[in-house]
């Protein structure tokens, strides 16, 4: 008798231990689901921002409605990887908005010797100045009309795919030499594709 009496608290006392650990874990089940909006596209793209800054007269922390407010530029481009030039990984329609247009309205200082870009993963590319400063130069969020699913990407025709970036978070005017990710291990810091790559 006491043994059976023991088996009962034990396992009421196990399936009290397990509820309590799924109330825990997996609170959004709790209530009633109309509790919980579900966020519409325009609420996700208010929380991405693209700040702007360095040696700048004045920052830019913009958001993505914000940068889909401003003059629409789109160039038709292909996006080839270095590794394997004959293969394009994307290529069409881009929309988004010149990246010259942006530095513009931050008054770049006359010191500035590179623009670098960093992406929300921790990747970082470069571009000069001169090249930031294209007319065919874009920061994208779409492709043949459908929004990108990285959100953001730096758009350079002629330049190999690792200057165009993805999930671009900032872009920074810097008064040095700086490097990205694979410009710093020997790639080359201009990444000009052959006119047959």
């Amino acid at each position: 008798m006491k043994r059976r009496r023991f088996l009962i608290v034990l396992l009421l006392l196990i399936f009290g231990v397990l509820s309590v650990a799924s109330l825990a874990i997996f609170p959004k089940f709790l209530g009633p689901v109309a509790l919980e909006a579900p966020k519409d596209a325009m609420t996700k793209n208010s929380e991405w921002s693209l700040l702007v800054d360095g040696f700048v007269q004045r920052s830019l922390n913009l958001t993505f409605n914000e940068l889909v407010a401003m003059p629409r530029s789109t160039v038709d481009a292909v996006l080839y990887c270095v590794d394997a030039p004959n293969y394009s990984l994307a290529k069409g329609n881009w929309t988004g908005v010149r990246l010259g247009l942006i530095l513009e309205k931050t008054g770049v200082s006359p010191e500035v010797e590179k623009v670098a870009f960093y992406a929300k993963d921790g990747y970082t590319t470069d571009l000069t100045v001169k090249t930031a400063m294209r007319d065919d130069v874009i920061i994208a969020y779409e492709r043949d009309g459908k929004p990108l699913p990285e959100k953001l990407r730096l758009v350079v025709p002629g330049k190999w795919g690792y200057k165009w970036i993805s999930q671009v978070i900032r872009i920074e005017l810097v008064n040095y030499d700086f490097k990205g990710v694979w410009e710093s291990r020997g790639y080359s810091d201009e990444a000009d594709i052959p006119s047959n790559p």
